[in-house]
């Protein structure tokens, strides 16, 4: 009985020790994978940057901060045409695209992204005068596409804009039409509809549209190649201003729609044959459009 007693206490002992030897294996295991891909990343000396395809270099190196990659972000930001990017008094980073906003804070792993409250893997910090923040969830949050790969020394960055195509890029798409930068603008008068893009010919992806109204029948609004020239402030007439203006051909021009001198509407239809010849958008989406719309944008005018 003793025996069969002593047995006993030994097979479960020998498995209690052979379970932890297991468990003790694994923890291993999984800590030199962890060490491995530290290792990677801690040998990364080289990181290549695309943006819509196109190799780009900064004036300011990436670095590493708890194994993300972190880039000084408002010069990344601005290869993509993300140029609205701001740092207050409390040390808060707002950057908008479009109708994304991300909130960041310098040394803290808080942030907002799109209204999203959000851990960072990693804090944004200064160099000087440069902030650098975890590229790949602030490219994201603003609505932008971010892939990359790493060998045992380099890394490849990626960034696009999202890759399903709407109808409006494969019309541009299937045409010629380049533009001296990153973006570029579609006034279809038959949609009465101006559809911004980004990217490069052949690679448009749209990013904002609104309706607008065109020329009436006996002052038809020009259609062509254009590019985005000049901008003004306003036109005044007797009973009413437009403006600002953004004039693409001659005297043609995306402008606001009637507006009285107290900033009021004075006639804000859209959707309608109803100018000498200029496109009207509202006052809210030329806002938008002389924010982020450089001069000299190609702008497409067609009748369809």
């Amino acid at each position: 009985m003793k025996k069969l007693s002593f047995l006993l206490i030994f097979m479960l002992l020998f498995q209690t020790f052979a379970f932890a030897e297991d468990e003790l294996s694994e923890s291993i295991s999984s800590e030199d994978e962890i060490k491995e891909d530290t290792a990677k990343k801690a040998s990364i000396n080289l990181v290549n940057l695309y943006v819509f395809d196109n190799g780009i270099e900064l004036s300011s190196f990436p670095v590493f901060e708890n194994e993300t990659l972190m880039l000084p972000i408002k010069e990344f930001l601005s290869h993509l045409g993300a140029n609205d990017f701001s740092v207050d008094s409390e040390n808060q980073i707002t950057i908008t695209y479009g109708k994304n906003i991300s909130a960041l804070y310098l040394d803290s792993t808080k942030a907002v992204l799109n209204g999203e409250n959000v851990e960072l893997p990693a804090a944004p910090f200064l160099v000087g005068e440069t902030v650098y923040a975890p590229a790949e969830l602030v490219v994201k949050s603003l609505g932008f596409t971010f892939k990359s790969d790493a060998s045992d020394t380099a890394m490849s960055v990626y960034a696009d804009l999202p890759e399903n195509e709407l109808v409006s890029e494969k019309c541009v798409n299937s045409m010629d039409l380049p533009s001296d930068t990153q973006y570029l603008v579609w006034v279809n008068k038959s949609k009465y509809t101006v559809y911004v893009f980004l990217g490069k010919n052949g690679n448009w992806r749209q990013i904002y549209s609104c309706k607008c109204s065109i020329g009436a029948a006996d002052s038809p609004t020009v259609t062509g190649t254009f590019k985005y020239f000049s901008r003004e402030s306003r036109w005044t007439y007797d009973d009413f201003y437009v403006g600002p203006i953004m004039r693409f051909y001659e005297g043609y021009a995306i402008h606001s729609t009637l507006l009285k001198f107290d900033g009021t509407d004075y006639n804000n239809a859209v959707g309608v044959k109803n100018s000498h010849g200029c496109v009207r958008v509202r006052p809210e989406n030329l806002g938008w459009l002389v924010s982020y719309v450089p001069l000299k944008t190609t702008v497409y005018v067609s009748e369809n």
